[in-house]
């Protein structure tokens, strides 16, 4: 199962605005457009696998849903990884119980040449189940140290933030300004008899346009 928490770069408990900052700085990192011909294919793959994240978490349900199957598979990895241990150690208990038996039965001739030729081999299989066991619960540890089942990740850098919020602006301005280049002809037009008068026609002969024109003029007085 994918963990789309680590494919957005951020904590499991990332608000929803936090969610859209990183989906939208993530797909301008790894857009296919931006990257050279030998890295397309594999941007192109991370840039659906991001889109197929942010389906999920950004909205409510889906991502409560995904929250409830992420918990029981980490759930379910743990269990697996306890089980698997306590299997070894029954192996260990029962090998351990077959070398007494053995040790028991000195008295007997046929036991004694067993014992005699294969003491050594069977103290060495108990002693390596014994370290099998040793380290899977080193495993254990180890992963429960390093985070491995813990719902964190590395959020977004504070510098990927500020390229984003600068980007913001950048297209805030350029809205601006293309407003201002639009009202600018519109006014150049308005100087012009014949524009003006075809879009005084227009205003008096088209009721739709009037209406909008003129909810327009009530707003602005």
């Amino acid at each position: 199962m994918k963990n789309y928490y680590e494919i957005l770069e951020v904590d499991v408990k990332a608000s929803k605005e936090m969610i859209d900052r990183a989906f939208k700085l993530l797909a301008k990192r790894y857009h296919p457009d931006t990257k050279t011909d030998d890295k397309k294919q594999w941007a192109e793959e991370k840039f659906k696998e991001i889109n197929e994240a942010y389906e999920i978490l950004s909205n409510e349900e889906n991502r409560k849903e995904y929250d409830i199957e992420l918990d029981y598979e980490k759930n379910s990895a743990i269990q697996a990884l306890c089980a698997k241990n306590e299997h070894l150690q029954h192996q260990v208990e029962e090998l351990n119980k077959q070398i007494e038996l053995l040790k028991n039965a000195k008295n007997n001739n046929f036991y004694d040449n067993l014992n005699t030729n294969n003491t050594y081999q069977n103290n060495k299989s108990n002693q390596d189940n014994e370290n099998i066991v040793q380290n899977y619960i080193k495993y254990a540890q180890n992963m429960y140290a390093n985070n491995s089942y813990k719902d964190y990740v590395e959020p977004v850098t504070e510098e990927e933030l500020y390229s984003y919020k600068k980007s913001r602006l950048k297209d805030f301005l350029a809205f601006l300004i293309t407003i201002a280049i639009i009202i600018g002809i519109g006014f150049l037009l308005w100087t012009i008899p014949f524009t003006k008068n075809f879009l005084l026609n227009l205003y008096e002969n088209n009721q739709p346009i009037k209406a909008i024109v003129d909810f327009f003029l009530r707003f602005f007085n």
